[in-house]
């Protein structure tokens, strides 16, 4: 096993950047934490997923954290709890029944003597109050409590936030889904679902191109919802009271 750990060398709430190309990130924001901290680790003790744990740079400046972790080399494959993913600069596969497919395509009939490796996990922990930010190919992130603001990008990567501020997500095949939104929103997605267990924002802006998005809306929320998918579904509950525009070409609109 490797493993390192960052504290933020302030107290109180910090905004943390992490860059952690694959693996899965957990984040908790704890109300006694005065100090947050980063932990990486990885299963194996030696190879690329060691290395990138060992290689990890991080920088800090006032109440702001950025922790970067390395890419992944080419030719190695990550386990993972859904199935392995090749690395290739020209992006990620995956690993199907032992053999290698794109887009559902085999275009290999084995792993050979590809490097299996373990992923990389984050564990995070937040005063009351911090903001999150993450950059990631394939990460998942969960967020357990209440979060400033947080941004978070990924191609394949979801996310599932208990509770935020401001969120900005912008996603290709990741899922968006928080728990609760009490200010603004702004996610975007190609074929990941987008979800709002409750709303009470003032502004909330949805894409998707063929995935489905569904908000429910408290009598607290406020202003306009904008909700547009292509090919999937729109459903929107307890948003009369709002200004609300809906559509999808091939998909169902539903409001109550």
């Amino acid at each position: 096993m490797t493993e390192r750990s960052f504290v933020s060398q302030t107290s109180g709430p910090i905004v943390l950047g992490l860059a952690l190309p694959i693996g899965s990130v957990r984040v908790q924001v704890l109300d006694n934490l005065t100090t947050a901290r980063l932990v990486l680790r990885t299963d194996d003790g030696t190879g690329p997923a060691a290395d990138a744990v060992n290689r990890a740079r991080h920088e800090q400046n006032g109440q702001v954290l950025g922790i970067e972790v390395p890419e992944m080399p080419d030719g190695v494959i990550v386990r993972g709890n859904r199935g392995s993913t090749v690395i290739q600069s020209g992006g990620n596969m995956t690993v199907v029944g032992g053999t290698i497919r794109i887009n559902g395509r085999v275009v290999s009939g084995g792993m050979g003597n590809m490097q299996v490796i373990s992923p990389i996990e984050a564990r995070v922990s937040l005063p009351a109050g911090s903001s999150f930010g993450m950059t990631t190919t394939s990460a998942d992130a969960e967020v357990f409590g209440y979060v400033d603001q947080m941004e978070f990008r990924s191609v394949s990567g979801d996310l599932d936030a208990d509770g935020v501020r401001q969120l900005t997500a912008n996603t290709t095949s990741g899922d968006i889904t928080a728990g609760r939104v009490t200010e603004q929103i702004t996610a975007h997605s190609v074929s990941g679902d987008i979800e709002v267990g409750l709303y009470n924002g003032r502004a909330a802006t949805l894409n998707t191109t063929s995935a489905d998005i569904e908000v429910q809306a408290t009598g607290a929320a406020s202003g306009h919802i904008s909700a547009r998918s292509i090919s999937g579904d729109v459903r929107l509950s307890g948003a009369r009271h709002l200004s609300v525009s809906a559509d999808s070409v091939s998909g169902r609109v539903r409001q109550s």
